[in-house]
């Protein structure tokens, strides 16, 4: 790589953390190296503070942190948790979404704001979902009382009936949102919905970040895995799919790491860029 600057954007689940959540130690060895040799390194997350500052301060980073994919824009993670963007649903869209899933179909729910989080069930058999109740501040509620306030996201799962593709068409039709789904097999199977708003994205998190530091877009460097990170990894410069990554995203996108989440794919990669040697 030339001298220039770079903001080096990177996802955590199965990017930059191993398959039982944990930062690769190679991964952050580069990362930190990078940071000292005046690189701007930042974690763009679906995680909310809770789950993420752990590893943000064992990369000892003092970065912009995009997190809730992107619907919110956090700084000094470690210290006063500083907003400077947030783009939520309205609680007017959470009506609209609750009024076309039957209440009667949805096993799980979490409404996220953040670290708070409002909760119907218990996402049993997902790490990620039980270390986030774990860690967020939790309040349960019932399907016949749900609250709707502006959030940042909401994740549920719903019973595969049926008439669920016809739920999750009439979803799509809410112009404010975005909806991803995928059937799971959980230790009670079903769809599994996130929602947000469809102005919450990791990219427009990113790109703000590279304003702020005064970086051009192009000097972006970018690694994910899944659907979430797919405009983050289309519009950096330089965006990398990790090779235990979605197959369809590994095609979309054309670039993929030589190494896996689990081999520190992303530090291996980096190193190779940056002529970083690696034990």
């Amino acid at each position: 790589m030339d001298s220039k600057r770079y903001l080096i954007a990177v996802d955590l689940d199965y990017t930059a953390l191993n398959n039982v959540y944990e930062l690769n130690d190679i991964t952050v060895k580069v990362l930190k190296k990078l940071t000292k040799m005046g690189h701007h390194v930042m974690i763009a997350t679906a995680r909310p503070t809770c789950i993420t500052l752990p590893h943000y301060k064992r990369l000892e980073l003092d970065t912009l942190t995009a997190l809730c994919n992107g619907a919110d824009l956090v700084a000094d993670l470690a210290g006063e948790h500083k907003t400077l963007l947030r783009n939520y649903m309205s609680a007017s869209d959470l009506r609209k979404i609750f009024d076309i899933i039957p209440l009667d179909d949805i096993d799980d729910l979490g409404i996220q704001i953040n670290d708070e989080l409002y909760m119907y069930g218990s996402m049993k058999g997902s790490l990620y979902h039980e270390e986030l109740i774990r860690r967020s501040n939790v309040e349960y509620i019932d399907l016949r009382s749900i609250p709707f306030v502006d959030a940042g996201r909401i994740f549920l799962r719903i019973k595969d009936t049926p008439e669920v593709m016809e739920s999750i068409d009439k979803l799509k039709s809410i112009e404010n949102i975005s909806i991803n789904y995928r059937k799971i097999h959980l230790d009670q199977p079903g769809i599994y919905l996130s929602i947000q708003s469809i102005h919450a994205d990791k990219w427009y998190a990113v790109k703000e970040a590279a304003a702020h530091y005064g970086m051009p877009e192009k000097n972006i460097i970018a690694f994910g895995d899944d659907y979430n990170d797919t405009m983050m990894l289309k519009n950096a410069g330089l965006g990398f799919v990790m090779c235990n990554g979605n197959e369809e995203l590994k095609r979309e996108i054309g670039r993929t790491t030589q190494y896996s989440n689990v081999e520190g794919g992303v530090g291996k990669e980096l190193a190779r860029l940056f002529e970083i040697k690696i034990k």
